[in-house]
């Protein structure tokens, strides 16, 4: 039988060799075994610390739409905790080099923690950033269902720019506003779906439901090109597709001690969760094709049923600021149901404009989100001479 030589050139076999006797080869051949040996004793704090780190790297640099990583982009508050740990635990056992390296990666976490705790203050205006401010609302309404006849807190919705989510056409909402894009489900006895008003005139708009095939089509997004002082802005309404978990029931069944309906509520919360990163990873896509090269001030802000540490946000994220990451106080919760410590509701913009301040307004609370209300001003303009074009939205 003939034995196969394979050769190299001369210089890579005597760089080959140079390795194979160096003493930095061995000392990562020991560095290897220790970390396999650690690896076999802690396998627990090991998958912590790997956990975390995948969890982290996903939420900064969302790479991938897959159902997997965006489980993981949400679930790193926990793995940040387990991760931590998981350091303090193996530093304990004297795994000085993978609890430092695990703690390094804590501390690298810090920036996301913006995404969850809110320290800005809002900014002072000068009289002449006051004049030419910009109020924008953004606002999951729930049809307008509860409604109050009475209701008496105008002030705290006034707006420029009002963007609706799940939106019912409503004559008292819309006589404030000059202009208005609208989009409805054409699949619903009720008239639902995504409304976005301005008090400046829209020179072009386009939008689009898109088709959830078994559930209301009432997701969707608007974009919307407005002329506002001499200058031509793009505000985009989105709705990504909703989860439709059913938290309330799992705690219900929790509560009356159903534990087999729990775990199945737990399970069919499961499966539409990985649904809806599959759907919103295509939706984000879509959204972005109208944002990245804009070559106007952008203003993108609505409901992204998810949190901040999804794919959708990040995404966004490496294109624009997010005005609670800038001005935000607190924890900035937006959701008025259980579960209440979520923010799903965002608005983001581009580096043409600058935020003074962003408001969650707890205050109004007939629908089962509250309003965000944030407050901008234009650092210069962009196009001087917007022309009217022909418009595809309603």
């Amino acid at each position: 039988m003939k034995t196969l030589h394979i050769t190299f050139p001369r210089h890579i076999a005597i760089l080959y060799w140079m390795i194979r006797t160096s003493e930095a080869f061995e000392t990562m051949q020991e560095f290897i075994s220790l970390l396999w040996t650690a690896l076999r004793r802690y396998p627990f704090s090991f998958v912590g610390l790997s956990y975390m780190f995948l969890s982290m790297a996903f939420c900064y640099w969302p790479i991938s739409g897959h159902w997997f990583a965006g489980f993981m982009m949400m679930s790193l508050p926990v793995a940040l905790i387990w991760g931590g740990l998981a350091s303090i635990f193996l530093l304990v056992k004297k795994q000085r080099v993978v609890a430092t390296v695990g703690l390094v990666w804590c501390l690298l976490a810090t920036p996301l923690a913006r995404r969850f705790m809110g320290v800005g203050t809002e900014k002072p205006m000068t009289a002449l950033q006051n004049a030419n401010s910009l109020k924008v609302l953004s606002f999951n309404s729930a049809k307008f269902a509860d409604f109050p006849s009475d209701f008496a807190q105008w002030n705290e919705l006034d707006a420029d720019i009002a963007c609706f989510q799940e939106y019912s056409p409503n004559a008292t909402v819309e006589k404030n506003y000059s202009e208005k894009a609208v989009l409805l489900a054409d699949d619903l006895t009720e008239e639902v779906g995504l409304g976005l008003l301005s008090k400046y005139p829209i020179v072009k708009k386009y939008g689009r439901i898109w088709n959830r095939e078994g559930q209301p089509n009432i997701n969707g997004y608007i974009v919307a090109d407005i002329a506002y002082k001499g200058d031509t802005v793009r505000v985009v309404n989105v709705h990504f597709w909703s989860m439709g978990i059913r938290i309330n029931q799992a705690f219900d069944a929790l509560q009356e001690g159903k534990i087999a309906s729990f775990f199945r509520e737990l399970g069919d919360s499961f499966g539409r969760l990985k649904f809806g990163f599959d759907s919103r990873y295509q939706q984000i896509d879509e959204v972005q094709e109208y944002v990245a090269g804009s070559r106007y001030p952008v203003i993108l802000c609505g409901d992204f049923n998810e949190t901040p540490f999804g794919y959708a946000y990040g995404k966004m994220s490496l294109l624009y600021k997010n005005a609670f990451e800038e001005v935000g106080k607190g924890m900035g919760f937006t959701l008025n149901r259980q579960p209440y410590f979520v923010r799903i509701d965002q608005q983001f913009y581009s580096h043409q404009w600058q935020i003074q301040s962003r408001e969650t307004v707890s205050s109004v609370g007939f629908s089962d989100h509250f309003p965000l209300m944030a407050h901008y001003t234009l650092n210069k303009p962009v196009d001087l001479n917007p022309q009217v074009l022909v418009a595809k939205v309603d």
